[in-house]
Parts: C-alpha cells; sequence; structure tokens
C-alpha cells in the first residue's frame, strides 16, 4: 500500500460575511501524510481553516468571526511516498 504526502501546499480562504475583505493564502508547512489523496486533502483543509480563523480573528475578530469559509488548493501537489505495512 502507498501513501501520500502534500508537498508545497497552499490554499485559499475567503470569509462569506458580507463586505469581508479577508481572502488570504495559506501555506501549509506541516508534513501532512495520508493513506489516500484524500485523506491528505482533508487534513490540510482542516489546518488551512484553523490557520485563517486565527489571521481573521486578529483583525476582524471584534466585528464578526469567520463566517462560512471558502477554502480550496490553489497550489501544491501529492506524491506517493513508501510502501506503508
Amino acid at each position: 500500500i502507498m501513501a501520500y504526502k502534500l508537498v508545497k501546499g497552499v490554499y485559499s480562504v475567503r470569509c462569506r460575511h458580507p463586505g469581508c475583505p479577508f481572502h488570504v493564502q495559506i501555506k501549509i508547512d506541516s508534513n501532512l501524510m495520508g493513506m489516500t489523496q484524500a485523506d491528505v486533502e482533508l487534513e490540510a483543509h482542516k489546518l488551512a481553516k484553523d490557520m485563517a480563523f486565527t489571521q481573521h480573528d486578529a483583525v476582524y475578530g471584534v466585528k464578526h468571526p469567520l463566517e462560512d469559509p471558502d477554502i480550496h488548493r490553489v497550489g501544491g501537489t501529492f506524491r506517493r511516498i513508501g510502501a506503508v505495512g
């Protein structure tokens, strides 16, 4: 069984609160690995969301929380890594 890891992942995160200008690109430097590309994508998505919440709250936290964030990968690839199991 082969596993996958995310290499140079970059995610775009945008707040959907009406009129909110928050739109950032989050670089994932963590060594994320999983049994499938979908597993890795899910973990990266969660990490990008958590990092965006922190950044959003630092600037707009008193006005509104990060609302229904639009998150998608704009950079990076999945690389197969050695046999597992």
